[in-house]
C-alpha cells in the first residue's frame, strides 16, 4: 500500500480541511468530506466532468450517491475540474494513524509502503527534507550578479 488510503481509515481521523486544495475544500462544503473523499480516490489528479442535467447512470452517482451527485450537477453542472491527489492532507493523516497506532514499525512499515526508518522518523516526528531548498537558496553558483 502507497500513501493513498481508503476513505473509511481516512475519516478515522480528523481532517484538518484546510489542508485541502481549493475546489476540493468547495466541494466538500457543498456534498461533505466523506463523499468527497471518493471523488478524490476515483479522481486523483484526473479531470472530473460534471454533466448539465442529473442521469442516476452518470459515474457520479456510482461515486458518491443520489444526493451528492445531484448537488455537484445543480452547483457544477457543464463544467470539467481537476481533482487535486490531496497528497498533502493525506499524508497528514497517515503520520497521524502511524503515530497513532499500537502496532509494530515493522507491521506499519508494510501496511503503508513504507521503510522502518520512514517509520521511525514519522513516529519521531522528524520530517523529511531532502535539503533541495537550502541548496537553491544558500548555493552562491545561482545568485544573480548585481
Amino acid at each position: 500500500m502507497s500513501d493513498r488510503i481508503n476513505t473509511a481509515a481516512f475519516l478515522t481521523i480528523h481532517l484538518d480541511e484546510r489542508l485541502l486544495p481549493g475546489i476540493v475544500r468547495e466541494i466538500a462544503a457543498l456534498i461533505g468530506l466523506s463523499a468527497t473523499l471518493k471523488l478524490v480516490e476515483h479522481y486523483p489528479g484526473i479531470p472530473m466532468w460534471v454533466p448539465v442535467k442529473y442521469d442516476p447512470d452518470h459515474a457520479l452517482v456510482k461515486i458518491v450517491g443520489h444526493e451528492a451527485a445531484s448537488k455537484l450537477v445543480d452547483n457544477y453542472g457543464g463544467e470539467s475540474y481537476q481533482i487535486a491527489k490531496c497528497e498533502h492532507a493525506i499524508r497528514a493523516v497517515r503520520n497521524t494513524r502511524i503515530c497513532n497506532s499500537d502496532k509494530s514499525q515493522r507491521q506499519l512499515a508494510i501496511e503503508h509502503g513504507l521503510t522502518i526508518r520512514q517509520i521511525r522518523n514519522i513516529q519521531s516526528g522528524v520530517e523529511f527534507d531532502d535539503g533541495q531548498d537550502d541548496f537553491f537558496q544558500e548555493n552562491h553558483m545561482y545568485r544573480e550578479k548585481p
